[in-house]
């Protein structure tokens, strides 16, 4: 029976969802407001739960000693740290906002500017000229990287400067983003539309139960 009030609870839900979306009706759209509602209530719930498995995963790592456990002590640390400060006046406390702008945009950006060198070592890895499929990608991957940093268009302009064109690799870069990229990315997007359908179809009709746990 324990298990059986989520699944009746995800078939209403989900056809009431469905219908919301296909019917302009005042009750209808009323429906979706309402259930809306309801998620921004649940959502600070997903957020304390987040916090305390986070707080247990660091807080076993102290305990056991692993690996890089000094770590963990810094993440209480930041926790405690912005929440004391972030707690009595919100985000508009001097020392918050100090902390925010000056130690997590910073870490922030170092995090993805690193992003950029495993980048470039996949690419090196995947984006070899073996084949002729491989070629095309590496050539076009090599313009789309040129022309979006200032360093292109200035070596286009310098090098080539007799030729016509102005600012070529950005304008190339832009065109194979706009064509060839964006009909890719449109079939792709299709397909996972398309299998989004099918699971949440499957979730709704209670064939698909992972979700509820039991490995069912």
């Amino acid at each position: 029976m324990k298990r059986q009030v989520p699944l009746v609870l995800c078939f209403v839900f989900g056809i009431a969802m469905i219908f919301t979306q296909f019917s302009p009706h005042t009750f209808s759209q009323g429906i979706h407001n309402e259930v809306t509602n309801w998620t921004h209530i649940i959502t600070p719930f997903a957020l304390v739960l987040a916090v305390a498995t986070l707080i247990q995963t660091h807080w076993v790592r102290i305990r056991r000693r692993t690996t890089h456990w000094q770590y963990s002590i810094v993440v209480f640390a930041g926790l405690i740290t912005m929440v004391a400060f972030g707690i009595r006046s919100g985000p508009k406390n001097r020392v918050f906002e100090w902390l925010y702008e000056n130690v997590q945009v910073p870490m922030d950006a170092t995090v993805f500017s690193l992003l950029a060198f495993f980048i470039a070592s996949a690419a090196y890895r995947a984006f070899r000229a073996r084949t002729f499929e491989a070629t095309l990608l590496l050539i076009s991957a090599l313009i789309v990287m040129m022309g979006n940093v200032p360093i292109g268009d200035f070596l286009w302009n310098t090098v080539m400067a007799w030729t016509p064109w102005d600012n070529a690799t950005s304008n190339a870069s832009q065109w194979i983003l706009d064509n060839p990229n964006l009909s890719s990315r449109r079939g792709v997007i299709l397909g996972v539309s398309l299998g989004a359908i099918s699971q949440s179809i499957r979730i709704i009709l209670g064939i698909e139960r992972s979700y509820l746990g039991g490995g069912d």
